[in-house]
């Protein structure tokens, strides 16, 4: 991210929530980007390039935009915003995209 955001010091600051701001409030746009928030998965997606189509549905699934595609369009998972949630895999037809376990 080329500028520096306002809430930028605040969320390096790792101040807990006696100075978070209203929830629902987003302070000013393209402060999500600060917030990986990968950590949170236990399973992670992977996907067995051979078995892909290209089809193109896990990328429109994924709530976190956290799937882009090559050009192959085939996924690349971004894995530092990619939760887990196990969409991509529940519409991948051909089962390409298998959820396993995070050893972390």
């Amino acid at each position: 991210m080329d500028k520096k955001l306002k809430t930028e010091p605040l969320i390096n600051e790792k101040w807990g929530t006696s100075k978070l701001p209203m929830g629902g409030v987003v302070p000013e746009g393209g402060s999500s980007k600060l917030f990986k928030t990968g950590d949170w998965r236990v399973f992670m997606p992977v996907l067995y390039d051979d078995s892909c189509t290209g089809c193109v549905k896990c990328y429109f699934v994924c709530p976190d935009d956290a799937i882009r595609m090559n050009e192959d369009e085939k996924p690349i998972f971004d894995l530092d915003y990619c939760k887990g949630c196990e969409l991509c895999a529940d519409v991948c037809t051909p089962g390409a995209i298998t959820m396993e376990l995070e050893l972390k």
